[in-house]
């Protein structure tokens, strides 16, 4: 069994910044002050948290109707759905995504540099609705903050029909704080909360909400107004948690005839940097051994404070033409063959090649100070060689600072300067539903996505998003009078419009590993800072743009449904779509750099392209009302996809692509629901199988689009259970194998030096002198599967195959509760080549509440137990970046209802 690696020694603090503490005080103020000046009654609470006999109990809540189109209790939806509360959230803890893999099975997400944006479902991408309408992808420029949402319902699977294109895992229905607008209209007076947070990591968090009623030109309605301020540190040294949240929302009564009016915003302001564990190592991921140096090679020639682009040839010459994978920081590897058997090598048997290498031995002889001992030039030139047949010099790192220590897990290294990203929605719906059975809604949603992103790797970026739909949507009951008595049928019909406009350009390259986490507090210096595009776009001394693009794509489609009940017991759901998309893509005039050297600058020629493609869903439940409180459910779906990038723009090789910019997924699923002891005791239970199928070869350009090309299997389950008023229970479990439905849509991975067939150095005493994975620091490198070894590596990894949850909750009469909850992740591997294994992890939560009048105060401990846990990045592909998640930490929470 494998040792496990310890966290340094932790230093506690709970302190507010000063100006949070200021605003935070005036919010506490402020409802001291509305309350003297308020003698009203009312009869309805709006609160934050609504204390009810279960709050962690909710299958029996009746659905938003994002599951599949219809409002029906969770019981007697026919798909796997999660509903977590405000009162969940609240009592949880749950502000960002990761806290979702307490309360929601299938949850777990990845890290793009270390920020979670989106919420993958079943171990891939998964959209995100704000109030039932799709939101731009959140990839990894701006936190999500839950803690600002009222309810988050988790949804298994492609959408149902009536809402568009979307991804093969499922997606998240997210319902503000502001979305209280319609009740505030019942409200007699003034309602709301405030609430202050602090923590661990400097954690300090304040937010307040209110609401009530509004007349406006003799129209009733209601208002809501929420607002969050986080000014943070957070696990990782350097790396800051800043955002301001903004909702506000308006419902006015018969604004329009007999229609309501509904209408509100969210802007979001998300400043950090993300950050990533660099150089790992299964040593390090088990014993907590890093490899510490420093590049050999100064590439700051002309002495300004950072690398440009002509610096890296200049200092680190390659051999042979420049080219995608001759570059001075990049490089190919073949994968070796057996001489004598002309057979590829297992990963594991790759032949050690003695000596280092050539540049890096003339170096030495050139400057015999960074090799005192001269154990280093006694190797003589050796180790594996790149396609190019030279290593370029830039590679390797100093002899003289090289060596294996303890690292500091919260040092996580290549830090992005700067994340700014600006967020914003806004919605105008029109509302009929006075008469449940004959519904109209017309809706009108407006998204934003406007980021910055600086950092010295050198990757510097600078995209705008915009998307805007109108979707009108129609329900109706067929009359009971002129059906048959075993016979009940609702209907559903959808129409909509959406349009994307994204524009991107940055300078690539990401020199992760150049940068020592353990030298100099992990510090930047001139040898690991580059300039990109946003700093310093001349050839002469920068790094111009490598990437300038941007797209323009549509979604038309008409949708019908019909929910059929039949002999009271069996209820059918079915649904048919049909989509259509234009897209035009341009990759405009930018600089290349794998046909550019130190003395020649070349540019590519500008590419428009369009395309039009059109896609067909369908869908089709059945559930049974059995005895004994059971109601089994089988749901067949196909969903068609849009395979726009994680950024939503449409790639220019995706819009020419011969199946079309529109792929399409499948849904199989059965599952069990059940309900006993009046309600006290649920039980939710499900097999599903969840495929793209629209790939039949790893060579479509579309198989590395957003959407995964995978199928994956699994079983879900999840237990609730109140055996009494003061005491409520859940857990899930969940197992689930994911695999690629072709052979790699991605062949190039990146190993580590000591795997590719490097080997160490040892000094004559016999101490390690230089670790094989010094060799290959100072760049990036990659390695290409070879097309009959691709069969043996459709595993995809990253994810745990087996998760369990737990959470428990008692309250006492005197208004003292606790919690206990945990979670258990099986182990995984990082890459799909499976050299670097992450170990299973369990995290231990526990939490103190107590509720007195309009005050609540709470004592949240989250992975009390301290336990080390490694997350892989948002692609399996390499095994030298991990995240590494928070220790135990600790939340005190007060807050005030008025």
């Amino acid at each position: 069994m494998r040792s496990r690696v310890k966290r340094t020694p932790r230093s506690t603090t709970y302190r507010f910044k000063a100006t949070d503490l200021a605003i935070a005080l005036a919010a506490f103020a402020t409802p001291g002050l509305a309350m003297a000046q308020s003698s009203s009654s009312t009869n309805t609470e709006l609160t934050d948290v609504v204390v009810t006999e279960d709050p962690l109990t909710a299958i029996l809540n009746e659905s938003t109707g994002s599951s599949i189109g219809f409002t029906k209790p969770l019981l007697e939806t026919p798909r796997t759905v999660s509903f977590v509360s405000s009162e969940q959230i609240a009592l949880l803890g749950i502000s960002s995504v990761d806290d979702l893999t307490r309360v929601v099975p299938g949850t777990f997400t990845t890290t793009r540099y270390g920020l979670q944006g989106g919420i993958n479902v079943r171990g891939v991408a998964a959209d995100m609705y704000f109030r039932g309408m799709k939101r731009i992808n959140m990839q990894g420029h701006a936190r999500t903050s839950l803690a600002s949402m009222d309810s988050i319902e988790v949804i298994k699977g492609p959408p149902s029909p009536i809402y568009g294109m979307g991804k093969i895992g499922g997606y998240s229905n997210l319902t503000p704080k502001s979305g209280r607008a319609k009740v505030g209209g019942y409200l007699d007076d003034v309602k709301g909360f405030a609430q202050v947070i602090g923590g661990d990591y400097r954690k300090s968090e304040v937010s307040a909400g209110a609401g009530g009623p509004v007349n406006v030109l003799g129209k009733t309605g209601g208002y809501y107004g929420y607002a969050l301020l986080e000014n943070s540190e957070s696990y990782v040294k350097k790396v800051g948690a800043q955002q301001r949240i903004l909702q506000g929302s308006m419902s006015l009564d018969n604004f329009v005839g007999p229609f309501r009016f509904e209408s509100g915003t969210q802007a979001q302001n998300s400043i950090t940097s993300g950050a990533y564990m660099n150089r790992t190592t299964q040593a390090l991921v088990d014993d907590g051994k890093y490899v510490s140096g420093q590049p050999l090679v100064n590439l700051d020639v002309n002495g300004d404070g950072a690398v440009g682009f002509r610096e890296t040839h200049l200092a680190s010459p390659l051999k042979g033409n420049v080219g995608s994978n001759n570059r001075p920081l990049f490089q190919r590897f073949n994968w070796p063959k057996d001489p004598v058997t002309g057979k590829y090598y297992p990963i594991d048997q790759f032949p050690k090649i003695a000596g280092i290498p050539q540049t890096m031995l003339d170096y030495l002889n050139a400057n015999p100070s960074k090799d005192p001992t001269g154990a280093l030039r006694a190797q003589g030139a050796g180790g594996p060689l790149p396609t190019s047949g030279q290593l370029p010099v830039g590679f390797v790192l100093d002899p003289t600072t090289v060596d294996v220590v303890d690292v500091d897990l919260r040092r996580n290294g290549a830090y992005e300067r700067v994340q700014d990203a600006e967020l914003a929605v806004w919605y105008a719906d029109f509302v009929y539903d006075s008469d449940p059975d004959f519904t109209v809604k017309s809706q009108f949603f407006k998204d934003y996505l406007n980021s910055f992103k600086n950092s010295y790797l050198p990757y510097g970026e600078k995209q705008d998003i915009h998307v805007w739909e109108e979707k009108i949507t129609v329900t109706r009951r067929i009359p009971d009078e002129i059906l048959p008595e075993w016979l009940r049928i609702n209907s559903l019909a959808s129409i909509n419009y959406r349009e994307t406009n994204g524009e991107i350009f940055s300078s690539g390259g990401d020199f992760d590993y150049r940068q020592d986490v353990m030298f100099r507090n992990g510090d930047h210096y001139p040898n690991t800072i580059f300039w990109n595009q946003l700093d310093n776009d001349t050839y002469q001394t920068g790094a111009p743009k490598t990437v300038d693009r941007e797209s323009t794509f549509n979604e038309m489609g008409f949708g019908a449904m019909l929910d059929i009940d039949l002999f009271k017991d069996t209820n059918v759901v079915l649904g048919a779509r049909i989509d259509g998309s234009e897209a035009k893509a341009t990759d405009f005039r930018r600089f290349n750099e794998n046909s550019s050297n130190a003395t020649v600058e070349k540019y590519l020629d500008p590419i428009t392209e369009k395309g039009w493609d059109k896609g067909v869903s369908w869908s089709a439940s059945i559930s049974q009302k059995l005895p004994w409180g059971l109601r089994p459910y089988a749901t067949l779906a196909k969903s068609s996809v849009s395979l726009d990038g994680a950024n939503n723009i449409m790639l220019v090789n995706t819009v020419t692509a011969p199946g079309g910019h529109i792929g399409s997924a499948e849904l199989k699923e059965g599952g069990l629901k059940g309900a006993w002891l009046n309600d006290k005791l649920t039980f939710t239970g499900a097999y599903f199988v969840q495929t793209r199928t629209d790939i039949s070869s790893a060579a479509d350009p579309t198989a590395g689009a957003e959407v995964s090309s995978t199928e994956t299997k699994g079983t879900e389950t999840e237990l609730r259970w109140t055996p009494m008023r003061e005491l409520s229970i859940q857990a899930y479990a969940i197992w689930m194998k994911a695999k690629y439905i072709v052979d790699a849509p991605v062949t190039t991975m990146e190993l580590d030096a000591r795997t590719l067939g490097f080997q160490d150095v040892y000094a004559d005493d016999g101490s390690l002198l230089y670790p094989a994975e010094a060799f290959l620091y100072g760049g990036r490198w990659n390695i290409t599967i070879p097309t009959e070894l691709l069969p043996q590596y459709r595993d995809k990894v990253g994810t745990p195959e087996q998760q369990y949850g737990i959470n428990a909750n008692y309250t006492m009469k005197n208004g003292v509760g606790f919690l206990l909850g945990g979670t258990y992740f099986s182990s995984t591997y990082a890459d799909r080549l499976k050299t670097l294994e992450l170990p299973a992890a369990f995290n231990l939560n526990a939490g103190v509440t107590y509720d007195k009048g309009n005050w609540h105060l709470r004592v949240n401990g989250y992975n009390v137990l301290d336990e080390v846990t490694f997350r892989a990045r948002n692609t399996d592909t390499g095994t030298n970046l991990l995240s590494v998640m928070p220790g135990a930490r600790y939340e005190v929470t007060a807050k005030l209802d008025f």
